[in-house]
């Protein structure tokens, strides 16, 4: 078996990804519009999206730029309905903003963004 989604699984939740940050809240919008965000065609065990850097404000000039990764095939998996990917896809994508806005696990639960 491939390690990576079909492309057009990758298609699909990139065009989703682009739906909700166009439709984000501001501050989400803005710090979305902050950040690299990736569709990974690869399966991670238990994630669906990982963000990977500084948060927000607390970043080393010599670091990587912080970025989101969304996990495509895992998604796609797990959410086979439009509706359900739709919304596990924003839900996830708010979640990784959130730790670029420096929430925590904790803080994330504490407003429902889990």
């Amino acid at each position: 078996m491939r390690d990576d989604a079909p492309d057009d699984q990758v298609a699909q939740v990139e065009r989703l990804v682009g739906e909700a940050i166009r439709t984000l809240p501001e501050p989400l919008r803005g710090a979305a519009e902050e950040l690299l965000i990736v569709v990974d065609g690869t399966r991670r065990t238990g994630l669906y999206g990982l963000f990977d850097g500084a948060p927000r404000g607390a970043g080393d000039a010599e670091a990587l730029p912080p970025h989101i990764t969304i996990y495509a095939r895992a998604l796609a998996e797990d959410f086979p309905s439009r509706t359900e990917l739709k919304s596990e896809v924003r839900k996830t994508l708010v979640h990784e903003i959130g730790h670029y806005l420096g929430l925590d696990e904790s803080d994330l639960v504490a407003r429902g963004l889990e």
